[in-house]
């Protein structure tokens, strides 16, 4: 994934993930039963716009749909 911010071009650039209480998740659509399958997102950040982007699961997808 490029380093950039593609709002405004800056290369500084922050790693980070999405949280709130008890973690932010990505479920699947389809998911039934008390225990669905999800992963969490991880995401970028521009330090001098904010923009957040590059939005990615941090498990594997494979495992969302085994």
């Amino acid at each position: 994934m490029e380093n950039k911010c593609p709002f405004c071009g800056n290369e500084s650039i922050i790693n980070g993930k999405l949280e709130s209480t008890g973690g932010l998740v990505f479920i699947p659509e389809g998911e039934n039963g008390l225990i669905k399958k999800s992963s969490y997102i991880s995401a970028l950040a521009c330090r001098k716009c904010g923009a957040v982007f590059g939005f990615k699961l941090t498990d594997k997808p494979v495992k969302l749909t085994d």
